[in-house]
Formats: C-alpha cells, sequence, structure tokens
C-alpha cells in the first residue's frame, strides 16, 4: 500500500528539550557570577574603586555588557529554533517568546548580581550556581504550580515549558500576545518575574552593605533603620572638633585616654599645630582627628592628626594591626572615616571625593594588572579613569611609562613582564595624571635588590612637586627614602619626625662592637670598658665578639677612633666597628613587645 512519508526535519522541544532548553538559555548566569567574582577576588574592583571608578558606574557597564551577551546567545537560539523548524518558535507569535526572553535576561542578571553579594571564591561561586540552574530545571519538570513562581528561574522554565506545549500539541493553539490576559499562567510567570526583579534589586543593594566581604568594611544589618542617627551623631561630632582649637578634646569614646599617654611630645605638638592652622596651607594631605571603629567595635584608628608637606616621602611605620593600611583606605575613599576628617589637594574627602580621586595614585601592595592587556592599555585605561581629556590620554600614558623606564615594554602583555616590571608598571599607574598625593603600599617588597634600588630611584625622583606617603616593613627602604616618619601601633600614632629628629629623641647614641680570639676576649673587654662612659651597657658577649651601647660625649667618638686604632693590635682586638643606632632599633623601642602584637577584635 503507499505510504506517506514526510522528511522535514521537526524537534519538537517537548521532554527531552524541557530538559536542555532552559538549561541553554540561562548557561550564561554562571558566566555572568565567576566575570563578578573573578574581579572582586583578584582586587581588580578595588583598585578601579581607588583610582576614581563610581561603584554604581561599574555596576552599570557590566550590566549592558552581560546584557549584550545575553541578547547574542539569544538571537542564536532563534535563529537556530527557526532554521530547524522548531514549533515553539514557527508557531507561536515572536513577540510572546521575545518578552519572555527579554524578562528573564534582565532576571538572569540581577540573580548574578546577588549571587555574587555571597561569594568570595570564584570557584565556589561557580559550582554553587551551576548546582542552583540544574536543580531548578529538573524542579520544573515536576513542579508547575504558581507557587513555584516565587522563584525566578522556575517561573520562567514554566513559562517556557507552557509556550512549547501549546506549540506542539494538536488540541491546543500556539500562543498569541493577545493570549496574554490576567489569569494566563504565561502573564502571571511574567509579572511575578518582573516583581521579583525589582525586589532582587532592592536585596542587592542592601546585601552589598551588609552582607562581610575579604576587602572593604560591612555595615550592620539594621543600618537602614540607624543610619541616619549614626551620620546625625558624627556630622554633630565633626562641627564640635573644628571648633576645638586646644591640643586634643578628650570626650567619651572620641579619645582613649592611655593610648594619648604614648603619644610623645612631637606628636602631640603636630596636633596642636594643624587644629591651630599654623600649617602651609599648600599642604597636599591635611588630617584632623581622624578616626574608625568597625562594625564588630573595634577601634582601629584613635585620633589621627597631622599635616604632610609637598616635595617629601612620608614613610608609614608600624607593625601589622597597627592601622596603616586602615588610615590609607579612608584617605583613598575604600572606608568612610568613623569621626574626623582630610583635605588632599584642597578637596573635601567627605564632600568632593571625585575631585580627590583625580589628584591621588595609589600603589597597592600586591599588583593587579590584567594579564591580557599591554603595558600601554593599562596606563590608557586608568588615564580614562581619572578624567584625562581623550586628546591627551597617549601623551598621559607615555610620561608615565617614561617616569618608570618602561617606554620600551609599551606594546608588551603583563603576563610576559618580570615581578620587577610588573611593580614599576604598578607604579607607573599611580602616577599617571601628576597626582598631588601618591599612596606607595610596600612597593619593592619580594623584590632582589638590583630591581629595589632602580624602584627606589623612581621613587625618590617622582616627589618633586608632589607628595608621596610610603609604607613599609623595610626599615633600610624607610632610610634610603623618606624625609619624614610617622610610626603607629595600635592605631595611634606614636612618634613622628625626620629620621635624625627620631634617632635623637629614642636613639641610644652609638654601638661598638669588636672581634677577637678567645684567649684574647678578657684583655680585649677591659682595655674597652677603660675608653667608654661608665654607663656603657654591654648588649653581647660571645666567644669571639663583644658589643656595647653608649650615649656620646663631645670628642669621644673622635677619641674612641684614634685609640683604638693605635692600640687595637696590643690588645688583641682583630677587627671592631662604631654605628649610630639604626631606625630598626628605634622601632622596636617605640613599639615594643605588647604593640607587636595585633588587636584582636
Amino acid at each position: 500500500m503507499p505510504t506517506l512519508s514526510n522528511n522535514t526535519i521537526s524537534i519538537p522541544l517537548d521532554k527531552i528539550g524541557n530538559v536542555f532548553y532552559p538549561f541553554g538559555i540561562s548557561f550564561l548566569l554562571p558566566i555572568f557570577v565567576i566575570t563578578l567574582m573573578k574581579e572582586k577576588e583578584e582586587r581588580i574592583l578595588i583598585m578601579m574603586r581607588m583610582n576614581g571608578l563610581k561603584i554604581s558606574t561599574y555596576y552599570l557597564v557590566h550590566y549592558i555588557h552581560f546584557y549584550i551577551l545575553y541578547t547574542i546567545a539569544s538571537l542564536f537560539f532563534i535563529i537556530t529554533g527557526l532554521l530547524f523548524h522548531m514549533e515553539i518558535f514557527t508557531k507561536t507569535e515572536p513577540l510572546v517568546y521575545i518578552i519572555l526572553f527579554f524578562i528573564w535576561g534582565h532576571v538572569q542578571i540581577a540573580l548574578a548580581f546577588l549571587f555574587n553579594c555571597f561569594f568570595n571564591k570564584s570557584r565556589t561561586a561557580l559550582i554553587v550556581t551551576f548546582f542552583i540552574i540544574i536543580c531548578s530545571v529538573l524542579v520544573s519538570l515536576f513542579v508547575d504550580s504558581v507557587t513555584s513562581f516565587y522563584w525566578p528561574p522556575l517561573a520562567f522554565y514554566n513559562a517556557l515549558s507552557l509556550v512549547n506545549t501549546a506549540s506542539i500539541q494538536p488540541t491546543s493553539h500556539p500562543y498569541k500576545l493577545s493570549d496574554l490576559v490576567l489569569g494566563n499562567k504565561v502573564l502571571t510567570a511574567i509579572i511575578y518575574m518582573i516583581v521579583e526583579y525589582f525586589i532582587i534589586l532592592l536585596l542587592i543593594a542592601y546585601l552589598t552593605k551588609v552582607l562581610p566581604s575579604e576587602y572593604g568594611v560591612h555595615k550592620p544589618w539594621h543600618y537602614i533603620f540607624t543610619d541616619w542617627y549614626t551620620k546625625k551623631k558624627t556630622k554633630k561630632m565633626m562641627l564640635e572638633q573644628q571648633k576645638d582649637t586646644t591640643l586634643f578634646k578628650v570626650e567619651e569614646g572620641l579619645i582613649d585616654k592611655e593610648i594619648i599617654n604614648f603619644e610623645d611630645g612631637d606628636v602631640r605638638e603636630e596636633r596642636k599645630r594643624v587644629l591651630e592652622n599654623r600649617y602651609d596651607k599648600d599642604s597636599p594631605l591635611v588630617m584632623k582627628h581622624m578616626r574608625k571603629i568597625y562594625p564588630t567595635g573595634k577601634l582601629a584608628v584613635k585620633n589621627v592628626t597631622l599635616s604632610i608637606d609637598k616635595n617629601l616621602i612620608f614613610g608609614l611605620l608600624g607593625p601589622n594591626g597597627a592601622g596603616k593600611s586602615t588610615l590609607i583606605s579612608i584617605l583613598t575613599g575604600l572606608y568612610n572615616p568613623s569621626s574626623g576628617n582630610a583635605i588632599i589637594n584642597n578637596y573635601n574627602i567627605d564632600t568632593q571625593m571625585d575631585k580627590v580621586y583625580r589628584s591621588i595614585g595609589v600603589c597597592p601592595q600586591q599588583d593587579i594588572l590584567w594579564s591580557d592587556l599591554t603595558v600601554l592599555e593599562h596606563c590608557l585605561f586608568y588615564a580614562r579613569i581619572k578624567g584625562i581629556p581623550a586628546k591627551k590620554e597617549f601623551e598621559v600614558a607615555i610620561k608615565a611609562l617614561k617616569q618608570v623606564r618602561l617606554e620600551s615594554f609599551k606594546g608588551r602583555l603583563t603576563k610576559g613582564l618580570s615581578g620587577g616590571e610588573k611593580r614599576r608598571l604598578s607604579i607607573a599607574i599611580s602616577l599617571i595624571g601628576d597626582p598631588a598625593v601618591v599612596f606607595l603600599d610596600e612597593p619593592t617588597t619580594g623584590l632582589d635588590p638590583e630591581v629595589r634600588r632602580l624602584i627606589w630611584n623612581i621613587v625618590s625622583e617622582a616627589k618633586k612637586d608632589r607628595t608621596i606617603v610610603l609604607t613599609t616593613h623595610s626599615m633600610e627602604e624607610a632610610e634610603v627614602l623618606c624625609n619624614k616618619i610617622g610610626i603607629m601601633a595600635q592605631g595611634t600614632l606614636r612618634c613622628i619626625g625626620s629620621l635624625l629628629r627620631l634617632k635623637e629623641v629614642y636613639g641610644k647614641g652609638f654601638k661598638l662592637n669588636f672581634i677577637c680570639k678567645p684567649n684574647n676576649v678578657e684583655k680585649a673587654t677591659k682595655y674597652i670598658e677603660s675608653l667608654l662612659p661608665l654607663n656603657a651597657k654591654k648588649l653581647d658577649s660571645f666567644t669571639t665578639s663583644v658589643s656595647y651601647e653608649f650615649e656620646s660625649q663631645p670628642g669621644l667618638i673622635a677619641r674612641l677612633f684614634k685609640e683604638i686604632e693605635q692600640h687595637k693590635k696590643v690588645n688583641g682586638i682583630d677587627d671592631w666597628s662604631l654605628n649610630q643606632t639604626s631606625l630598626e632599633e628605634v622601632f622596636l623601642r617605640i613599639i615594643g613587645e605588647a604593640d607587636a602584637e595585633p588587636e584582636t577584635e
């Protein structure tokens, strides 16, 4: 008998399609999440913020970028479906599935921003997001009640399934736009997604500030109810502080009296000078009563007041947990001060942060770079963030590269740079736009001596017409570079002054060390002690070497050189040395063992 055959390709989105198509249209969600997570995990976001990028601009650009990618993917699926004559695309009125895809795109991106709030590691975020998508697709196969629409993916998957079923079932007619009326399940799903989209946006705005992250400070859960009162109280406190012209004002919770006792006379004098407005009006950096309390209650910075002049490098030293990074984070706009204020290049960090960002440069402790961008592209990118006019971007970028001796590497990808070259690029980024104040956070950590010396020369040259704030754990680096040094411990500025001033106040004079054969130790010791003052202190005594510490007296140093050099062989001394107290010894005396331990929260 004759048979009727049909060789047209027909791929109904039923059963198997109901599993794979929803997943296919949602596969970008994990990609969006991991893109956001990578920039948060690798501190790219925090670096861009410190260079002036607004967080609202950051999210808006990513939103547009994600939606463009989603639109391309959706068009690919629709065109493929039409080419293979899939009923959901050929029989359904196009506006129906276009509206569905349009709304799902926005919801999907909002979910990506929401998931980003809960994770600090990209790998964990990727696994969990994939798991949520797979579970949502599987659940949608068995649950189609309206109650499931409270979860946006289920609302979308069920709506897509209803549209598909209507297009392939002979007993029903394919969906038209006119079918989307009140009471219709597809329209109900669309309404649910629209409402949930705005709810998710509100959750993102709240959770971004409340949930703790690896970088930055989170607010308490009740901040939406108490923030207005906190701001009012802080503003009142700042007004009172501005009226105060005394040495310092002790107020409950404002200054810890015990901590004030640790400050030396120079710090008190600096506070008095600044509060009485006796500092140079051209000073690029002025701080008054800077104070930071974390939501956990930890007092990280305790009433720091100082002014830093132009054309110098200010070294900020201190043990881990001393408050150095918190203070710099406040000045670079990452944290808000609990009280106090700062002026950078005559701009207020409370009300003119946009102009402050264009007046500062930041070199973080670890290089934050894109591996697939060239050296020049990095400089051009940050020049644009800093607000450099388009016509001058290239000129400014080349100038920054010349300052760090990287002009010949401008076309090289950063993944091909050595550690020292990456460090120089980070410094170049901080110098873009001729900022008035540059913050360098341990710029030479982990580098070999030759590269370290090169960077010291670069930093020393860069201080012309600007102020550089340098944090370092290398006392040698501080001695070589810094014109002025401040040492912090437990949130308090303990001392401030030039290197010579610190040695004069805290140094114990000189240290003398001699080496001899074991059988000559007693003879050599008696001879050296006869030359030193009576209050000289023996520091170490070993089999072949002995060292002393003593305060200098008029003519003593010259006499020691003359006497020891003439009679060292007679007294059994093979070699000897005399040196002044080092900055490291000054640092240890100021900090002390108790302060070397960071405070626990």
